[in-house]
């Protein structure tokens, strides 16, 4: 390959320390690596993504595979994959997703811990069927799509802030 070429095509390319701010905010590990939360650093908008570094150089073919789905599904209770960053000088891998504040295990876990005090606090009906509703929603779109969950029992279950799911099993 032409050295000019090379050297002007990696000039052009994104690279996702100058787009983001992700230092120190590291908020949960996957199957193939970490995950950040981030903030544009230009400040074009304040919403809060999901970055997520895959281990390693370069991307097994599952890995791959499952990019490649991601980039494909659209439905409001699956998280959406933004955009991937290629770093060619360290062949590092980044996707860029939406943020969803809480985990509903974590979530599970808290209503529980709450038992035992001596004020429990408790889903409202209303809040446990419109989370449910959400989630066999999403299940319901990646089966007709033909995308069965090998490890659903795994898959994470993000909460976002308005009580919207996202069904996405950490890469």
């Amino acid at each position: 390959m032409d050295y000019d070429f090379k050297t002007k095509l990696a000039a052009e390319r994104e690279k996702v320390e100058d787009l983001f701010e992700y230092e120190g905010c590291k908020v949960g590990r996957g199957t193939y690596g970490h995950v950040y939360k981030a903030k544009r650093k230009d400040g074009k908008d304040e919403k809060e993504y999901a970055l997520k570094q895959i281990e390693g150089t370069g991307i097994s073919m599952s890995a791959c595979r499952e990019v490649a789905l991601l980039r494909e599904l659209k439905h409001p209770n699956v998280i959406a994959l933004q955009k991937v960053f290629l770093s060619h000088s360290d062949r590092k891998v980044w996707l860029l997703f939406d943020y969803a504040e809480h985990d509903l295990w974590h979530i599970i876990k808290f209503h529980r811990a709450s038992k035992g005090n001596k004020k429990p606090t408790q889903l409202p009906r209303g809040m446990v069927k419109s989370l449910l509703y959400q989630i066999l929603d999403g299940i319901h779109y990646l089966h007709a799509n033909w995308v069965l969950a090998e490890r659903s029992e795994l898959c994470v279950l993000l909460f976002c802030l308005l009580t919207r799911l996202k069904h996405y099993s950490f890469l």
